[in-house]
């Protein structure tokens, strides 16, 4: 078995457990000679095949480090898209990952970069990093919030060099705050060793696991709250994704309970089920729901520039037009959960979640995926 093949079989397995990646999220790379197999951006990692990988020139990534590149957020971004594209061996039509050049950057043949809620529990808790020194010690390097593509790298590049002067070798992984982990080693079974670690021993620090087990919402609620948002749409049998569970529950009794599932924790999150939610009050019921539903959207749009993704309705449930909206939003739900045991949950920045809804990057990545 070639690596490539190596690499689809090891991604796809990953892909297809929810316990570690959802929707698109994640990606892979294996290394040969001088060859960088990375995914292509906007591909599933459950179903991915060779043409969900782009082949690169590790030289040319290399090469990245050597260049200045404009202070302009947008420039600088450009450029560093230009050069990566470039560095595509011939024939390769896909487009990376933004985040290949973090792949080259990891010295071991195989990388697997996931976003597991388990593990964003902790990088997205208050005291992440100080639980993280504890739990991992030196086995984990921990990158603080910063913005993705070329930034992160260079922020993960500056990392390593002081890790392996201080240490003599590399970190075992790389703990991304609001972001996920990055897993490198030489062989397939040896990822698997790692994460098994990594999940384990966060399993071995909770203080709760989430509620589990589904709820049903009231036929009257779901009907009005479908009908209004199908009307919004424009389409009466546009289909209305909805839910409930007794985690969720927990978060919509009232205002002070949504909190800590109010904001985005990861890209990821911002991409599927939106930069926020929209917060329904349970009074809506109490009027024309139809109006009273569609003046809430429109105050989101005005505010925001934006339509909702996701929609809360008090002591109801999830409402979205995208079920993967609904499953990454459930994801937020499990996440804020992990972190109570971490300190508290603790969202982007409102600079780093701007960054991200007006980056061209995630933009590409999202229109990809609604094809």
């Amino acid at each position: 078995m070639n690596l490539l093949t190596e690499l689809i079989s090891l991604s796809r397995r990953y892909g297809a457990n929810p316990e570690f990646v959802l929707a698109g999220g994640g990606n892979t790379s294996v290394k040969d000679e001088n060859v960088l197999y990375v995914k292509a951006s906007g591909h599933t990692l459950a179903s991915i095949g060779r043409d969900g990988f782009v082949a690169m020139d590790q030289l040319k990534l290399q090469a990245v480090w050597e260049k200045e590149y404009p202070a302009d957020q947008d420039e600088r971004e450009d450029a560093v898209l230009a050069d990566m594209m470039d560095a595509r061996l011939e024939g390769e039509i896909s487009r990376p990952s933004v985040e290949a050049l973090l792949h080259g950057l990891l010295p071991q043949k195989y990388v697997v970069h996931l976003h597991p809620a388990l593990v964003n529990g902790l990088t997205c808790a208050v005291k992440g990093e100080e639980f993280s020194d504890k739990i991992f010690g030196t086995k984990a390097l921990w990158i603080p919030l910063v913005n993705p593509g070329y930034i992160l790298a260079k922020i993960v590049r500056d990392k390593l060099i002081e890790y392996r002067d201080k240490f003599g070798a590399g970190p075992e992984f790389i703990l991304l705050q609001n972001h996920g982990i990055f897993v490198g080693a030489d062989t397939p079974d040896s990822i698997d060793t790692i994460y098994d670690l990594v999940m384990d021993t966060l399993q071995q620090n909770l203080k709760r696991e989430p509620e589990q087990g589904d709820l049903s919402i009231k036929t009257d609620r779901r009907i009005a709250i479908e009908e209004s948002l199908s009307s919004l749409a424009g389409n009466a049998s546009c289909e209305v994704y909805s839910c409930s569970n007794r985690e969720l529950a927990l978060r919509l009794r009232d205002w002070d309970s949504f909190i800590p599932v109010s904001s985005a924790f990861t890209p990821d999150h911002i991409v599927y089920s939106g930069f926020k939610p929209l917060w329904v009050p349970e009074s809506v019921f109490s009027g024309d729901t139809k109006q009273e539903v569609h003046a809430l959207v429109e105050n989101f749009k005005n505010q925001n520039d934006c339509a909702p993704k996701t929609i809360v309705v008090q002591n109801t449930g999830i409402f979205t037009y995208n079920e993967n909206a609904l499953v990454l939003f459930l994801d937020t739900v499990q996440v804020a959960a992990f972190t109570e045991s971490f300190g508290g949950y603790l969202y982007m920045s409102d600079e780093q979640i701007d960054f991200i809804r007006t980056w061209e990057v995630e933009k590409y990545r999202a229109e990809v995926l609604e094809k």
